[in-house]
């Protein structure tokens, strides 16, 4: 077997309008499937992964850290420190709080989505 690429990954979130303003509105995922039924959202990232959200309602736990689970998700911003820093600012204009952290061969912001899930924003050297 020789995996390729991610075709999609889903997490389960309370609302869908707050994970769409977070997603694509203030990181820049635009939304590419819509499935009002299923309470589901399909966001584009590069040109062929999606990445998907399914409101599950807001009475839902917040996941511990001790629950099995997502850990965090990482999403590349770019290959330069300089759209790291844009990222930041980005992230500063919409009022997200975020750690940011020093790698050895990169360096990374990490906040939280409207339901407390772990983000990471980094930027990659090389491709």
């Amino acid at each position: 077997m020789n995996i390729t690429a991610l075709g999609h990954a889903a997490i389960r979130v309370r609302d869908l309008a707050s994970s769409e303003k977070f997603y694509s509105g203030i990181l820049g995922m635009p939304v590419v499937m819509r499935f009002p039924e299923e309470q589901e959202l399909g966001f584009g990232i590069g040109k062929s992964s999606v990445f998907m959200v399914h409101a599950v309602g807001s009475d839902a736990p917040s996941p511990d850290s001790r629950t099995l689970g997502i850990h965090h998700m990482a999403f590349i911003v770019g290959n330069t420190p300089a759209t790291l820093t844009a990222a930041a600012d980005r992230l500063e204009e919409h009022g997200v709080r975020y750690e940011h952290v020093a790698h050895e061969e990169h360096e990374s912001l990490f906040c939280r989505d409207p339901d407390g899930h772990l983000i990471e924003l980094y930027y990659w050297p090389t491709w």
